[in-house]
């Protein structure tokens, strides 16, 4: 279940990003790194799990899985590796945050709230709290210059992919919702199911970009009082501020649901009922 979800999500990002070069933006390096690595990324994943979900007939040359799995390992690495595209990711759209004093993501996130309130089944919403969140935990990283430690960067690389993923995917939702989808997308899914996927997704997007974000920041020492010595003791209601700032209590709260949409997923995934 969570893998068709990235898949799809990874799909939302490529087409829009194809129609966005169609229609004359340009190379568009950046969004061409996000696209590559949630797609492969999610795809070396899931063929991960079929062979898991198989057991050791998984790893067997008579079942197709092991060969799914050599052959979508290699988009891990060639054309960029998955390191690479975070490090593009990372720098691009930090240039944004930076010229954009911080307000870039919550630009952004405003869109979506916009489009909630025209389509509010999609998950809009909840990809703007990720896109706000993620607005939050760049700018923590400017004022500590997290920026400097090159593991931080790779981890802000993708956390700005998850983010923009959810953003995609809800515009992608909405876009069949409103019976406009563009005559080269991908119909699978029904626009029930497509908005029920979307949901999932930007929950995941949030939730990850608003733990792992915190956890970097708390891990840089930024719950310290200014110059206090490594290792000093957290100041009370520290905690509480990165909570309020990262907005965890309206990450958690967008939670609910999830069970449900994810049992309406399933049934479109294997055919039970209406997709």
């Amino acid at each position: 279940m969570p893998h068709a979800v990235r898949l799809e999500a990874s799909r939302a990002y490529i087409e829009e990003t194809a129609e966005r070069i169609d229609s004359g933006e340009g190379s568009l390096n950046a969004e061409g790194a996000i696209a590559k690595y949630m797609a492969s990324e999610s795809g070396n994943l899931a063929a991960d799990a079929s062979i898991q979900a198989l057991g050791g007939y998984g790893y067997t040359h008579e079942y197709l899985v092991e060969k799914i799995k050599r052959d979508v390992r290699i988009t891990t690495i060639y054309e960029g590796t998955s390191e690479i595209m975070e490090m593009t990711i990372a720098r691009d759209r930090w240039q944004l945050h930076l010229k954009t004093r911080g307000e870039h993501y919550h630009a952004e996130a405003v869109k979506l709230e916009a489009l909630h309130t025209l389509q509010p089944t999609v998950g809009a919403d909840i990809a703007a709290r990720a896109l706000h969140v993620l607005a939050e935990v760049l700018e923590r990283c400017r004022l500590q210059r997290l920026t400097r430690n090159q593991h931080v960067l790779f981890r802000v690389g993708e956390l700005i992919a998850w983010a923009e993923c959810a953003g995609a995917f809800a515009r992608r939702a909405a876009v069949a919702q409103a019976g406009e989808l563009p005559e080269k997308a991908d119909r699978r899914f029904a626009p029930e199911a497509l908005a029920a996927l979307s949901r999932i997704f930007a929950r995941e997007a949030a939730l990850k970009v608003a733990l792992e974000g915190a956890r970097w920041v708390a891990g840089a020492d930024g719950l310290a009082a200014a110059g206090a010595p490594a290792g000093a003791p957290v100041p009370p209601g520290a905690v509480a501020e990165l909570e309020r700032a990262l907005a965890l209590d309206a990450v958690l709260t967008a939670q609910a649901g999830l069970v449900a949409d994810m049992d309406r997923a399933a049934a479109a995934l294997y055919g039970r009922g209406a997709s």
